[in-house]
């Protein structure tokens, strides 16, 4: 499946139907999925939001979940990205996990990116039993650039994004 297929499989999924006369489809696409924080600012209050803050702007959105040695180098080279790509919007995106167990792997990565469960339509979306680590990178317009499934350099991660006219990144 190609990355143009897997955007409009997940936009496909993402959408509910809206009962009305004239069958009409509301998109709901994944900046309005509402999701669970996993690292609030409050951390003592669990916290629903959207990625809504997030458009207009490249965002890639990172899979992860417990114990995946792969997982946690990806999270240290998009760690070390933040100085090269400040314009680069990164999301972690938990599955396969409970709340506490990924919150756990957050904390020993000393995360730094927003952090979310992602809900059911969004795993429907990408399959229960996803790849991980998985990539899902988005234009500033929203729609799907590209994907990439198992752990990615930091190199060919900004091969990638230049290959994809992602001009985000200084030089290093």
């Amino acid at each position: 499946m190609n990355s143009k297929q897997l955007g409009i499989l997940l936009l496909t999924c993402l959408c509910l139907p809206v009962l009305s006369v004239s069958t009409s489809v509301k998109a709901q696409n994944i900046y309005q999925e509402k999701m669970l924080r996993l690292n609030a600012e409050n951390n003592s209050a669990a916290t629903v939001e959207t990625l809504a803050n997030y458009q207009g702007k490249t965002l890639l959105t990172s899979f992860f979940m417990p114990n995946c040695r792969w997982c946690q180098r990806q999270h240290k080279v998009l760690k070390k990205m933040q100085n090269t790509c400040p314009n680069l919007q990164t999301v972690m995106l938990g599955v396969q996990g409970s709340k506490q167990k990924l919150r756990h792997e957050l904390k020993r990565e000393k995360n730094s990116f927003p952090a979310f469960l992602a809900n059911k339509n969004i795993i429907n979306a990408i399959g229960p039993q996803s790849p991980v680590p998985m990539m899902l990178i988005f234009d500033s317009q929203g729609q799907l650039a590209f994907k990439t499934i198992g752990y990615t350099p930091e190199e060919k991660l900004k091969t990638l994004l230049s290959r994809h006219k992602i001009e985000i990144c200084t030089a290093s």
